[in-house]
């Protein structure tokens, strides 16, 4: 009887509890995973304001650290003309201060459930090897004068627009997620995957096993061809445009979860605004960049990021819609 119950929709007990209708004392234990929902949802205005004050700490907290070291911490980039290199700065560390502290969240969100339903592992295994591509890129551009040169030689001189934080922001993502996949692994209490869910797992499965035989060969032909065949820049160059390509489709499976479910319970709204904030403070720097050296072959040179703050705002605003307008009656049991 417990287990039958608990797989009613949330929302079930919490129209119980407010329509007065007795709950079943299997739904009630102590164990139960809607117990402390139910407890917050009879005093709705303290909890909604906890709730609010925790959303804007999540939100505004990061990004005000962002601002401040940006403002007095010391420029890494000096191809920027003042004042416009302080303000690249700020946009720069806002941006990888909301983005990193983005895939917090859901990890505590997930230890204090100790479950993982509502949140899509095709979505993470997909951002798993985007990251990976992405911190690859960032990495050699940044760090290996072979392929700084490159890009110079290709670009009239031009250095790259990659920064320190770029390359902070995606060896961080990268071993958060991997994080986010080890949880799921230990709280594993999905429904089994049939039909169409069985197959977009085939197919996310496939296509991970692809992108490593495929980077790995390519690797290696570049590496005993000592560049004829092709130059790294271009190799990693395509690597940064393997995670476009997966940024395009990453956020479908959540959607469609979110969609199925009729509600984004156990998907963190936190992580979806501090991403939103991300990419628009990404975008931006991107563009200041280009416009203050007036050299727009930093967008160009670098697309990974400005599609990718792009794309991750599209899809964002999605998960706003359903969050606080489509499903909204759905979630607020949680506060």
């Amino acid at each position: 009887l417990k287990t039958a119950m608990l797989r009613r929709p949330p929302i079930y007990f919490t129209l119980c509890r407010e329509s007065g209708l007795p709950l079943p004392a299997a739904a009630m234990g102590s164990g139960d995973q809607f117990a402390e929902p139910l407890t917050q949802a009879s005093a709705p205005s303290g909890g909604r304001s906890s709730s609010r004050i925790t959303l804007a700490a999540w939100v505004l907290g990061p990004t005000l650290v962002g601002l401040l070291y940006g403002l007095f911490g010391p420029i890494a980039d000096t191809s920027v003309p003042t004042p416009w290199d302080r303000v690249s700065s700020v946009l720069g560390w806002s941006y990888f201060c909301a983005w990193s502290v983005s895939f917090y969240p859901q990890v505590v969100q997930n230890f204090r459930r100790r479950s993982v339903v509502g949140l899509s592992l095709d979505y993470q295994l997909l951002n798993l090897a985007g990251f990976s591509c992405y911190f690859a890129f960032n990495a050699v551009l940044y760090y290996s004068p072979v392929v700084q040169q490159e890009y110079r030689d290709a670009h009239d001189g031009k250095s790259s627009a990659v920064r320190l934080n770029d390359v902070v922001f995606a060896g961080h993502a990268l071993i958060l997620t991997a994080i986010t996949l080890v949880q799921i692994a230990v709280f594993y209490d999905y429904p089994p995957v049939v039909g169409g869910g069985r197959l977009l797992r085939l197919c996310v499965l496939g296509g991970f096993a692809a992108l490593i035989l495929g980077s790995a060969g390519l690797g290696v032909a570049v590496a005993s061809s000592s560049e004829s065949f092709m130059t790294w820049l271009t190799y990693f160059g395509v690597l940064a445009q393997v995670k476009v390509l997966i940024s395009l489709v990453k956020y479908c499976p959540q959607v469609w979860m979110n969609y199925s479910r009729q509600t984004t319970d156990g998907w963190c709204i936190e992580n979806v605004l501090l991403d939103w904030t991300g990419g628009l403070l990404s975008v931006a720097q991107l563009v200041l960049d280009g416009w203050a050296t007036a050299d727009w072959s930093a967008v160009t040179g670098d697309p990974a990021k400005f599609l990718l703050g792009n794309v991750s705002m599209f899809f964002d605003v999605i998960f706003m819609v359903q969050h606080y307008c489509l499903y909204r009656l759905n979630w607020v049991h949680v506060e």
